[in-house]
């Protein structure tokens, strides 16, 4: 018996490894991109969501999310009970999620010139809020 719950232990800890190694990967290919579109695309100026500002955003969406994946893995592994990953399987991809909306939401706020401190820590305070609430919420 106590077997087959270390070696079901190794496996989520193989799986979580996996998870971490592939959000390494593709933050490093998303902020490779995003470097790319930075110095040789040209934004079109007229426009607030042309082309080259939508790829801006979905890039950074996906690269945040991507970066933030090993650092809640990390904090999770360390503070959480050993049975967070059978009740709630989709916190670290979820946590990983708020880290790369409020980074693009404050990119777009910055780009329409409406971005200062007290609007990006009430934002953050809000998300931290909405996490607290699904963590509590068991």
């Amino acid at each position: 018996m106590e077997i087959q719950r270390i070696s079901l232990q190794s496996l989520k800890e193989v799986r979580l490894r996996w998870w971490v190694f592939l959000a390494i990967l593709i933050s490093m290919i998303s902020f490779s991109l995003l470097y790319y579109l930075l110095t040789y695309v040209w934004p079109n100026p007229n426009t607030v969501f042309a082309a080259p500002q939508l790829l801006f955003f979905g890039v950074v969406f996906v690269g945040l999310s991507t970066a933030a994946v090993p650092v809640a893995a990390y904090l999770n592994h360390r503070f959480s009970k050993p049975e967070r990953l059978q009740r709630d399987k989709t916190r670290l991809l979820r946590q990983s999620s708020w880290v790369g909306l409020i980074g693009a939401l404050l990119a777009y706020l910055q780009l329409v010139r409406a971005l200062n401190w007290a609007i990006a820590v009430v934002l953050v305070g809000i998300f931290v809020f909405i996490e607290m609430f699904f963590l509590t919420r068991d």
